[in-house]
C-alpha cells in the first residue's frame, strides 16, 4: 500500500498519476484539511503534524509514503526519513526540468508558498540548477486556497486569480518557464496558462513523483498486485472535502472517512 498525504486537495494532483500506473496497487491519501493551509505553519508544527500523519498511515498498512506536498516535504521530509525506516517521496518544484529546457537568458518563474520558498531545501535547488539565471520566486496565498474550496470555479474568482498572478510575474517574455511549486496549483493550470499567455511553459512534477514511486516500489520490492482499494481520509470536514474532491478528479462520488492524529 502506498500512503499519500497533504495539506488538502493539492496531493491529489500526484494521487491521480499513481492511480493511472498502478490500478491494482492499494492507495491512502489523506487530506489533512484540519491544519489547512501548510503554506504558513511554523516548522515545528509541521514536523510534528506530518510525524502524526505518517503514524495514522503506517498503522493502516503503508508501506511507502509520498509527501505530496512542497511545504511539508521542504520543512518535514529529512525529520520523517530520521524517525521511519520505509521509503519516501517528496515533491520538489521542477527547476532542473525548467532550468535544462530554457535559454541562458530565459528567466524562470517559480509559483510556491512562503514555506517552500524560505526553506534550505528550495535554496539549494536554486543554487544547484539555476545558479547564474533569473530564477524569481513568486508567493501567491491565494493560490491553494480557491483550490481547496473549489472556488476558483466561478468567474469572478478566476478572473481575480488571472489578475494576481499576472502582476506578481509580470510581464512574460517569450520562452518563460512558470514552475508550479504547490500540487495545489496544478489543478489552475489552464487558468494560469490563460492567465500567462502562451509565451509561458508551465512544469509541474506530478508525474516525475510517480516515476519516482515505481522506481522505489521495484528496488524495494513492493507489491504492485495488491486489491487495487482507493482509500480516502481527511482531518476537518469530510463531506466539503468530498465534494470538492469529486469535482477535480471528475468522479461521481468518493467516500472520506475523518480521523483523529
Amino acid at each position: 500500500m502506498i500512503g499519500i498525504f497533504d495539506s488538502g486537495l493539492g496531493g491529489l494532483a500526484v494521487w491521480r498519476e499513481l492511480d493511472l500506473r498502478l490500478p491494482d496497487t492499494d492507495l491512502l491519501y489523506l487530506a489533512d484539511n484540519g491544519a489547512f493551509p501548510y503554506g504558513p505553519r511554523p516548522p515545528q508544527f509541521l514536523k510534528d503534524r506530518t510525524e502524526k500523519i505518517t503514524r495514522a498511515l503506517i498503522a493502516r498498512g503503508a508501506g511507502l509514503i509520498v509527501v505530496a506536498c512542497n511545504t511539508a516535504t521542504v520543512v518535514a521530509i529529512a525529520h520523517l526519513r530520521a524517525r521511519f525506516d520505509i521509503p519516501f517521496v517528496g515533491v520538489e518544484p521542477p527547476v532542473k526540468v525548467a532550468a535544462e529546457l530554457a535559454a541562458p537568458d530565459e528567466p524562470i518563474y517559480v509559483l510556491l508558498t512562503e514555506n517552500t520558498a524560505s526553506g534550505e531545501k528550495y535554496a539549494a535547488l536554486v543554487e544547484k540548477f539555476g545558479a547564474g539565471r533569473k530564477v524569481k520566486a513568486v508567493c501567491l496565498a491565494l493560490l491553494a486556497r480557491v483550490v481547496e474550496d473549489g472556488s476558483f470555479r466561478e468567474p469572478a474568482v478566476a478572473r481575480e486569480v488571472a489578475r494576481t498572478v499576472r502582476e506578481a510575474v509580470g510581464d512574460i517574455s517569450e520562452g518563460a518557464k512558470v514552475v508550479l511549486g504547490c500540487t495545489h496549483y496544478v489543478f489552475l493550470r489552464e487558468l494560469l496558462q490563460e492567465a500567462l499567455g502562451p509565451k509561458a511553459t508551465i512544469l509541474e512534477p506530478s508525474r516525475a513523483v510517480a516515476e519516482q514511486v515505481l522506481r522505489l516500489m521495484t528496488e524495494n520490492g513492493m507489491p504492485q498486485e495488491e486489491a487495487g482499494k482507493r482509500e480516502f481520509l481527511c482531518t476537518g470536514d469530510p463531506v466539503t472535502l468530498s465534494l470538492n474532491a469529486a469535482r477535480l478528479l471528475d468522479a461521481k462520488k468518493l467516500e472520506v472517512e475523518r480521523v483523529d492524529l
